[in-house]
């Protein structure tokens, strides 16, 4: 399963690939949005990371135009608010999950878990 995430954090996302190839999947990592979208639009991932420090409306429109290019990429953000806040504010957009600011292994873990329930 291929695992794309967008980032400026290299480094950070490279020490948790340990985690992922642990669960078989490979993770590919995008220094920005475009560079994400030619990929997804090219060899789709199961899923796309955003890591975009990006307020929620930039987030949004960054799913909104995974979403146009291939809905069928799902997807799911790094991001600082809560679970329900988090929920709320990213309705309708079909995201898989929020994760914390800095990631650990059994966020990724808990993450992985809810693709495979959603891609059985």
């Amino acid at each position: 399963m291929d695992i794309l995430c967008v980032t400026g954090r290299a480094s950070f996302w490279e020490a948790l690939r340990p985690v992922f190839a642990a669960h078989g999947a490979e993770l590919q990592l995008a220094p920005a949005l475009d560079a994400a979208l030619a990929v997804i639009a090219a060899t789709p991932p199961a899923l796309c990371i955003l890591d975009l420090e990006e307020p929620e409306a930039g987030l949004r429109a960054a799913v909104i135009k995974i979403l146009t290019l291939n809905a069928a990429v799902h997807t799911a953000a790094v991001t600082s608010l809560d679970a329900t806040a988090f929920h709320d504010r990213m309705e309708g957009l079909g995201m898989l999950m929020g994760l914390p600011s800095s990631p650990a292994a059994a966020d990724i873990e808990r993450l992985l878990e809810a693709l495979r329930a959603v891609s059985a």
